[in-house]
């Protein structure tokens, strides 16, 4: 698994990249590009689904990285697997550490025992958001964190490194945290054809697995689908899924009748990237697939309908936090309640 590291030349120097999800890995690539960083090693954390794993699988250009590391299992723990990696990665000469936005206690363990001269954060979705609130609060230092077992292993449980951000979302600049704009210039360049760029009759909502995990009613997700499928009658409606989300909901309140259902099979970005023409509008609710389709799609009208947040059955607190964050960057913010 990590037999790779050791087969590294120790007189280089190297750039690691670490991801777990494929928007973290669309990030990564962005992140490589604006830094203009060579001799990259690509680390992938699979903990996730089976469609996550699909996806990152064919994210993976291997002429762009000097290495891909890969492990995980999403049934078995890989605090092991963390400590090696930790182990190997200190044996090599580290200038940059760019991994997703995020302080779960082994994200923490990982940032703050990797030797790198330089420490960056790249967009995880709403995990940026949190994260640079904790930056503000001055909180990134968790004392819920189970420190016992990681000093048993010589690791440190406290970040002490300047920790800067590459992000879409409009932030300030904090006190020793450089912020970066990700205008997703790679992925653009990469598969933007602007050459039949016309606009069609069409809506694509953006899905979410509200229904799946309990976080909204069928009835009131059910009523909000309803209500775009008459308010855009005269469009053909498409309803992208999101990539954790099953089609049961769906399919049994006929909304397979109603509009053409797209599994998610690459990340949201790429898949409007590779549309030959452009909607006319896509909406959603609290997706930041909406964010960054605003900046990647600046001729799209992108929006989001804003459920009362009583409606949300957890994350309240989250979803706020989510809404706030379309709104400063710029995605239209419709109340449903008074939309229809």
């Amino acid at each position: 698994m990590f037999k790779d590291l050791d087969t590294l030349d120790k007189s280089r120097i190297y750039n690691i990249f670490i991801v777990r999800t494929p928007f973290q890995l669309i990030n990564a690539y962005e992140t490589k590009y604006f830094f203009k960083k060579n001799n990259a090693i690509l680390i992938i954390i699979d903990n996730g689904t089976k469609n996550n794993k699909h996806q990152l699988t064919n994210l993976i250009y291997d002429d762009v990285w000097e290495k891909v590391i890969r492990f995980g299992d999403e049934n078995k723990s890989n605090f092991l697997n963390y400590i090696k990696l930790i182990k190997k990665l200190n044996k090599i000469n580290i200038d940059s550490l760019f991994i997703g936005s995020g302080f779960n206690k082994m994200q923490q363990v990982l940032v703050a025992n990797i030797n790198s001269k330089y420490t960056c954060f790249f967009d995880s979705g709403t995990n940026t958001m949190t994260t640079y609130n904790a930056f503000v609060e001055n909180n990134i230092n968790f004392s819920a964190l189970k420190k016992m077992r990681f000093k048993i292993f010589g690791l440190k449980t406290k970040i002490d490194k300047k920790i800067d951000f590459f992000t879409m979302f409009d932030l300030k600049e904090l006190v020793n945290h450089k912020i970066y704009k990700n205008n997703y210039e790679f992925m653009k360049n990469k598969f933007l054809d602007n050459s039949s760029n016309v606009e069609t009759k069409e809506i694509y909502i953006i899905g979410q697995r509200f229904v799946n995990a309990n976080i909204l009613s069928a009835d009131n997700y059910s009523d909000f689908l309803n209500k775009v499928c008459l308010y855009y009658k005269d469009y053909k409606i498409n309803y992208l899924m999101h990539r954790t989300e099953t089609d049961d909901f769906l399919i049994k309140y006929d909304f397979d009748k109603k509009m053409n259902i797209i599994k998610s099979e690459i990340p949201g970005e790429l898949f409007f990237l590779s549309l030959k023409n452009r909607p006319k509008y896509i909406i959603g609710t609290v997706s930041t697939l909406l964010v960054s389709l605003k900046y990647i799609f600046p001729n799209i009208a992108v929006k989001s309908y804003k459920f009362d947040i009583n409606l949300f059955n957890k994350n309240k607190e989250l979803y706020t936090l989510e809404y706030d964050n379309l709104k400063k960057n710029k995605v239209e913010i419709i109340n449903f309640e008074d939309s229809f």
